[in-house]
């Protein structure tokens, strides 16, 4: 198979710059199966291409973007994002066009590259995250001002995913967010949630109790997270544990977040891995009130062998596991935390105690997709003729 894969950023898992529109195909790529023939068509960023990616695919274009002042301009009178403006290039477009009509597929992933859906030719799946007019009606719901122009963006957002091509197969990740969104679009839309390594996790290397919230903390609702966690949440759990450390770990906190460090308050920017960040915790606490999509940090704790309490919200569309504590009530999850603080024998390895989800069960998802696209494609097509 010749599959044009088109990703709005760089596929990287840099800890600083990355995010999941970027982690998501970084992981596809590097799990696809080698018989499948593979073009990145990307944009120019902050990150160049990995040196693994680059071996991966037969051929890599990287499209360079419009000055933001400039993408800016049209944003503001074209009423639609800034990101889309900054990538849709006559360029972009032009090369898009012309690849697709070499390959067998084409699979764009994120948001803002999904302009390029009616630019492509042939089978074709388109994959975001958060669809724009679930994740608008979230910003919409939590908005504290503005909330007519929050309505105004969720509307234009639901306007443009409707002119998606009919022939397109639709992906998300939370199951939530599917069926959500194919209610709003009147179409099927599929979840394929993200994948996670198990490892096995080490004895912890701090001395005292050790409770870690992993996350962008650039990202509003993990600020709000923040916050309940170490305003809320904490000095409850000091009370009972006067030695419980909170350790905050994620890529570019914003300054609402640095001011939460302390004596017994670790502000972690950017780590490298957050497997050290879970490997030296005791357990991972995530006290969310809202959020969209599946928590992948949830997921990747728990492979990482590490207990988890969690909201309802932050655990959502978890499986059960035997690591996994569910508590909506701040007070039965204080004592969930306090629990595992004190746990005897919580220095000792923990194992996973249940199966996750890999990247290659992810990477054959995707994969059953394209394929799927393909054989509607050659569905309509004369006897002998292929989609390519």
């Amino acid at each position: 198979m010749k599959l044009l894969y088109i990703t709005e950023s760089v596929p990287n898992r840099d800890p600083m710059l990355g995010d999941g529109s970027s982690m998501i195909p970084f992981e596809v790529l590097r799990n696809l199966p080698g018989e499948v023939a593979v073009t990145l068509l990307t944009f120019a960023g902050p990150v160049d291409v990995p040196a693994e990616i680059r071996s991966r695919c037969n051929a890599v274009h990287v499209m360079p973007t419009r000055s933001r002042a400039w993408a800016t301009v049209l944003s503001v009178f074209g009423l639609t994002g800034l990101g889309k403006h900054e990538r849709s290039t006559a360029k972009a477009m032009a090369i898009a066009a012309q690849l697709s009509g070499q390959h067998d597929a084409t699979l764009i992933h994120g948001p803002h590259a999904l302009f390029l859906a009616n630019a492509v030719s042939g089978p074709l799946v388109l994959q975001t995250v958060d669809p724009w007019s679930v994740r608008a009606a979230m910003d919409t719901a939590i908005a504290r001002t503005l909330r007519p122009a929050y309505r105004a963006r969720e509307f234009l957002a639901l306007l443009a995913e409707r002119r998606l091509p009919p022939r397109a197969r639709l992906l998300t990740v939370g199951a939530a967010d599917a069926r959500t969104w194919s209610e709003r679009l009147a179409r099927p839309v599929r979840s394929v949630p993200n994948g996670a390594e198990e490892s096995v996790r080490d004895a912890a290397r701090q001395n005292g109790p050790v409770a870690c919230f992993v996350g962008s903390l650039n990202y509003g609702p993990n600020i709000d997270s923040a916050n309940v966690l170490i305003r809320k949440i904490a000095p409850l759990v000091w009370q009972q544990v006067p030695d419980a450390r909170f350790v905050l770990a994620g890529r570019r906190p914003e300054a609402s977040v640095q001011a939460l460090a302390g004596p017994r308050v670790e502000v972690l920017a950017n780590v490298p891995s957050v497997l050290a960040v879970f490997h030296s915790a005791d357990v991972a606490v995530f006290p969310d009130e809202h959020g969209v999509g599946i928590r992948n940090s949830v997921r990747e704790a728990l492979a990482a062998g590490l207990p988890v309490v969690a909201t309802p919200v932050a655990a959502r569309e978890q499986d059960p596991h035997p690591l996994l504590a569910v508590e909506q009530d701040t007070e039965g999850f204080v004592d969930q935390v306090v629990r595992r603080l004190t746990a005897p024998g919580r220095h000792r390895p923990s194992p996973g105690g249940g199966s996750v989800r890999t990247w290659r069960a992810v990477a054959e998802d995707y994969l059953d997709e394209v394929g799927s696209a393909i054989r509607s494609g050659s569905a309509g097509l004369p006897s002998g003729k292929s989609p390519a």
